[in-house]
């Protein structure tokens, strides 16, 4: 009851998918608008970070965020649409850009080049792809889980599929067209801010900042750009996370 409380006054965003979706939207608004397809949204995705030249399409296996909306998922702009990243619901080349972020270490390793496949034969122009990868990312997690009570079901999702590998991510995608990779996130970075995160000590703190951060997102805002970049120990490698970009 007290963290559904603290949740209600600080605002539902948290810092960690603020960090990860900073570098993700400055290629998504740099393409300059039209269809986007959010693939693994989640309850609340993109979609409040763009403005109107985004007609933004979410599809997910669920929108409850592991039981985190007990009864409905927070509305967003976009649509929403049952499906699963390794066979989409839609034709070839139905979207100008698709983003799938933080979802290929939640598909089985087997399946991760099928899924990769099909986020290329649904885009248009553009596909963003970010995922926790590599060595590195792999004991943060390890260190991370190890470290707590009970984690988080993400967590464990994590560990049970094992991380990709930065090549795993960029290899199915180099025959679609041209490749660019980023790193996103310190590994000792991410261990801080979701240790901070799944503390009750640090709560609302960590809502109250990422509240007034998303509020910056949304506006594109540089001092918000600034702030997450810093929450994320300025990307110094070795980093957690992954971005690969594909311009077809």
């Amino acid at each position: 009851m007290v963290l559904d409380l603290a949740r209600r006054v600080a605002g539902s965003r948290q810092l960690g998918q603020l960090v990860r979706a900073e570098p993700v939207l400055a290629a998504v608004r740099a393409a300059g608008g039209g269809e986007l397809l959010d693939v693994g949204s989640g309850g609340l995705g993109l979609a409040d970070f763009l403005d109107a030249s985004w007609h933004v399409t979410a599809v997910d296996t669920s929108f409850d965020d592991y039981g985190l909306w007990r009864r409905s998922a927070p509305s967003t702009r976009a649509r929403r649409v049952v499906g699963d990243v390794r066979a989409l619901p839609f034709g070839d080349r139905s979207f100008d850009l698709v983003v799938a972020l933080d979802v290929l270490e939640h598909v089985a390793p087997g399946d991760r080049a099928a899924a990769l496949a099909e986020l290329a034969r649904v885009a248009r122009r553009r596909v963003v792809v970010a995922a926790p990868a590599g060595a590195p990312a792999l004991a943060a997690d390890r260190g991370l889980a190890a470290s707590l009570s009970a984690p988080p079901p993400w967590l464990e999702e994590h560990l049970a599929n094992g991380l990709p590998a930065p090549a795993d991510l960029c290899a199915p995608l180099a025959g679609f067209g041209s490749v660019r990779v980023a790193g996103n996130e310190s590994c000792s970075a991410h261990v801080t801010v979701t240790r901070r995160e799944l503390s009750v000590a640090w709560f609302v703190p960590t809502r109250v900042a990422a509240r007034v951060l998303a509020w910056g997102l949304a506006r594109d805002a540089a001092w918000a750009r600034r702030g997450l970049r810093r929450v994320r120990g300025l990307d110094r490698p070795p980093v957690y996370r992954t971005v690969v970009i594909l311009d077809l």
